[in-house]
């Protein structure tokens, strides 16, 4: 096993606070993620080396095969202000959308373009902290009443017949509308005027903080479209393709598959592609998929998702655990805490933040200490 020290991202929407203090950082300014991983655009060092090297010199070691990439991208997350609403695509969907963004000669770093590569890109966040986001599309009734409710109807021409019809149809027309760029005259005051009060208190509360963020657009309205979830620490939230999504404040652990296709839908002064954006979201209803903090020491806890990409899983040690059997690369975080983890080739002390890159050729592992353990690895539960 070896150390990797995570590359750092400075959007303007990350803390201040979190990640400095978590790894105990001088810098200052705003850091929104810490990132572990192979990934070519910002790849970790692993033994003061940039882990591409290492797994292009070997591959097998590393990734227990002579072709193919690292199959995650892990990080520290860490939101002060609302990241844009956002949808990722398919592995087909992504596929299409690169091949044809290609052939019509669309350069790979130009601000229109929507397909960076050819991946898809399910999510999972696990929260650190108490954490918030938007999450899929609500159900027709609840938004067509919130609307009426809040008076929000007169604003919106497309309301009326998403009244009537509450069918997918009517909603992406009006969804159109919300994200249409120009400014609607008078919606932000009406919306600084409602009260803070049941049933959308939480809801209200959230649309003001976001017209303070982002004073001239309209999809400050998002938090009456979208479910509004709130995550405690431990608790997690899975996000497949075509799910509409935010995240709006917290610090958490994030996983997804090895991409970087993101078609953004509000919240953001980035290229917005709406026909596209219709094209490759889910436009039903959507349930979260939302995991428990499972309580109890010295077992390990998995956050089982529907792709083999990527699998979370952690645990609170007092003693002594072996590795679960999971086969390829693996990355462990210690987020509390010391644990000392010895495998075949190497030992190490982690304490909290530190990590650490274990690779394919060696899948034992015994780990010692009292302390909270994260394990990031490929999608397959252990037998």
């Amino acid at each position: 096993m070896h150390r990797i020290n995570a590359v750092f991202q400075d959007y303007a929407w990350g803390s201040r606070s979190f990640i400095q203090n978590f790894l105990k950082l001088p810098q200052e300014g705003p850091i929104a993620e810490a990132w572990y991983s192979a990934h070519p655009k910002a790849p970790s060092l692993v033994n003061g080396f940039p882990f591409t090297e290492l797994i292009t010199a070997d591959p097998v070691y590393w990734l227990g095969s002579p072709q193919g990439d690292f199959p995650f991208l892990l990080k520290i997350l860490a939101a002060d202000e609302a990241l844009s609403i956002q949808v990722h695509p398919s592995k087909q969907q992504a596929e299409e959308g690169f091949r044809a963004e290609n052939l019509k000669g669309v350069p790979q770093n130009s601000p229109i373009r929507n397909y960076k590569d050819s991946n898809h890109k399910p999510e999972m966040m696990l929260a650190l902290t108490d954490f918030s986001a938007l999450c899929g599309i609500r159900r027709f009734p609840d938004i067509v009443a919130a609307f009426q409710d809040l008076g929000l109807s007169r604003f919106f021409r497309s309301f009326t017949e998403f009244q009537h019809k509450q069918d997918s149809a009517s909603f992406c027309t009006l969804y159109q509308e919300v994200l249409h760029k120009e400014k609607l005259p008078g919606l932000h005051e009406h919306l600084h005027t409602l009260p803070e009060s049941e049933p959308w208190k939480d809801e209200i509360q959230w649309i003001k903080k976001l017209i303070e963020q982002y004073p001239e657009d309209r999809s400050v309205v998002s938090p009456l479209l979208l479910n509004l979830i709130h995550l405690k620490p431990m608790e997690a939230l899975f996000l497949d393709a075509g799910i509409v999504h935010a995240y709006l404040h917290g610090a958490g652990i994030e996983i997804m598959a090895q991409s970087d296709n993101v078609l953004r839908a509000g919240l953001s002064p980035k290229h917005i592609d709406v026909p596209e954006l219709l094209k490759i979201m889910q436009k039903q209803p959507y349930s979260p998929l939302l995991y428990p903090a499972a309580p109890g020491i010295n077992m390990w806890h998995y956050y089982p998702v529907p792709v083999p990409d990527f699998l979370l899983s952690r645990i609170q040690l007092d003693g002594n655990t072996t590795l679960p059997q999971i086969p390829g690369p693996k990355i462990l975080m210690c987020i509390e805490g010391s644990v000392f983890a010895q495998g075949t080739t190497g030992e190490m002390h982690l304490h909290q933040a530190d990590s650490a890159i274990i690779p394919a050729a060696e899948p034992n592992a015994i780990l010692s200490g009292k302390g909270h353990i994260v394990l990031a690895s490929c999608g397959n539960l252990p037998s």
